[in-house]
């Protein structure tokens, strides 16, 4: 999309605010008293092979509209619980959010037209349940407003977007793919590459226009080896970045491929680990996810205005909750960190706030969350992590969290702590997770508040140093207890970018961590099954890729 093009839309979405701020009114109703508009362009390019065959390559353009419709007034409107269980795919907007992909005025203010009437008529029923239901139970926050007033920005700086050879990556992915071949025990396998090139404007009945563009490219293979007592171990292989000269060579990538299959040949051959319970030291991607899981998604702001949430950290600013060396923030505005490119990076919300870094812990003390537009204090301030996907409300969500240490340690000290806390706790050995593929945890009240991370590769750690693989297990523990339990941590930071899924949809994060010692983390079993050889051999491989 050309700048020119990116203003027409903005000049005929910001007439179209202006227009419904103006005209949308019932009686005896209140009125609309807000609307913004994030349209949202895809350029999106997918190419998959497996085995050295080309299995879909896809070129797809999409353009989505999210409207925020809000009646009332930025005291008291029709938003609860902070919004975060707002847009199902049941409502009627749902069905309008595309908008057309022709750059035609009046195709564009009929598509407008028709989701902002949707939208502002599901605003007013939920005002009206709003109301309803305030007659059986209390408000918690009546002294909190509804929505921040903002002055108006007006941003329309245009980047540039990588260009997509197609042809280029169709090789590379096939050639990659047939890397396997080599491989006789990986039974099933793919390579994929997916560019998604996010052209955003978004305008609001304040008078914003802001402009913004960012590219993810995420490259991948997965792996799977069938081991010949039926064990299926899995293994992804990831590379996710803003810039295409950050993905590896082809040659590069092949021998990873190679490399991560031999691996797979080690840990089927490792022992199984059922369960364990002592000290853990985490490598630095496990170790950000731990934190990501365990405090992250506690301190995204709007979590502490909904009533089914634990609320974990509602009371406790100005308390410690991590040790004192410890200090964590949000800082959306970086681009890389050690030569390597953020897909949590972007200049604006989803909100149209300007990112800032949001200072959450400071030496072990709580000092602050992560905030939008929506009040969770008196004389609150977003600072601009309002993040969602399609059609889902913004709500507070990180964007490049950072852990850092004033007492960093080597990975020798931290190994050596480990094998002490092994003596002291009487224990044959300690666990150390190389490797973690992704986590989740629970943050509402009804259900037990605890967090997991799934293991692709850990060790058994023994006293005299020595280590040997497991498998068959993931970390869990519940967030208190194992964040206050750490005990060191190293002094090499690392990027984990990856993609973080939650009421507001899924959306793209970087973790920037070093390595911790945890006291006590918990190990089970994973949910796993047993396979049966494949009835007859897989065809003879041609093992030159």
């Amino acid at each position: 999309m050309r700048k020119s093009i990116a203003t027409r839309i903005a000049n005929v979405a910001a007439d179209e605010a202006r227009r419904a701020r103006l005209g949308l009114r019932k009686k005896g109703l209140p009125p609309l008293y807000y609307l913004s508009y994030t349209i949202r362009d895809l350029d999106i390019f997918e190419v998959e092979a497996r085995f050295g065959s080309l299995y879909r390559r896809e070129r797809i353009k999409r353009r989505n509209c999210l409207a925020d419709t809000r009646v009332g007034n930025h005291r008291y409107d029709h938003v609860t619980d902070g919004g975060i269980y707002d847009y199902g795919k049941d409502a009627e907007s749902f069905e309008h959010l595309e908008l057309p992909l022709s750059n035609q005025e009046d195709a564009l203010r009929i598509s407008l037209w028709r989701l902002t009437d949707a939208r502002y008529r599901e605003a007013e029923d939920a005002f009206l349940r709003r109301k309803s239901t305030e007659l059986t139970y209390l408000d918690e926050h009546p002294h909190l407003h509804a929505l921040e007033k903002k002055d108006p920005i007006i941003d329309t700086r245009w980047g540039s977007l990588p260009p997509i050879d197609e042809d280029r990556w169709e090789s590379y992915v096939r050639r990659a793919s047939a890397t396997v071949r080599r491989h006789p025990l990986i039974c099933n396998s793919h390579v994929a590459l997916s560019v998604r090139n996010l052209s955003i404007i978004y305008v609001n009945t304040d008078g914003s226009i802001v402009f913004d563009r960012l590219s993810y490219w995420g490259l991948e293979c997965y792996l799977w080896l069938l081991s010949k007592k039926g064990d299926g171990i899995p293994w992804t292989i990831s590379h996710f970045c803003c810039d295409p000269e950050e993905l590896p060579s082809l040659r590069r990538f092949q021998r990873e491929i190679s490399d991560k299959a031999v691996l797979l040949e080690k840990i089927a051959a490792s022992p199984v680990l059922h369960s364990y319970s002592g000290p853990v030291l985490l490598d630095p991607v496990p170790a950000g996810l731990l934190i990501h899981e365990a405090i992250g998604h506690r301190l995204e702001g709007n979590r502490l205005l909904a009533s089914g949430e634990g609320r974990t950290f509602k009371d406790a600013v100005g308390r410690i909750v991590l040790p004192e060396h410890l200090t964590l923030h949000d800082d959306p505005r970086l681009r890389h960190f050690d030569g390597k490119s953020l897909v949590g990076h972007y200049r604006y919300d989803d909100e149209g706030s300007e990112a800032q870094d949001a200072r959450l812990i400071e030496e072990g003390k709580l000092t602050g969350f992560l905030t939008g537009r929506t009040p969770i204090t008196r004389r609150h301030e977003s600072n601009g992590h309002g993040r969602s996907r399609r059609q889902q409300r913004a709500m507070s969500r990180m964007g490049v969290t950072i852990l850092e240490s004033s007492k960093a340690q080597t990975d020798q000290q931290l190994k050596e702590m480990l094998v002490d806390q092994v003596r002291i706790q009487g224990l044959p050995f300690g666990i150390r997770i190389r490797h973690a593929a992704g986590g989740e945890t629970s943050t509402d009240a009804y259900n037990f508040q605890a967090f997991l991370g799934e293991i692709n590769l850990a060790s058994r750690v023994f006293p005299d140093g020595s280590e040997d693989l497991v498998r068959g297990v993931n970390f869990v523990g519940t967030p208190l207890n194992a964040v206050r339990g750490i005990l060191g941590a190293g002094e090499k930071l690392e990027v984990d970018n990856g993609w973080c899924g939650a009421e507001s949809g899924f959306i793209p994060v970087s973790t920037i961590s070093p390595s911790l010692l945890v006291r006590h983390l918990e190990l089970q079993s994973k949910s796993e099954s047993t396979y049966a050889q494949y009835c007859y051999p897989m065809p003879a491989r041609d093992d030159s890729p």
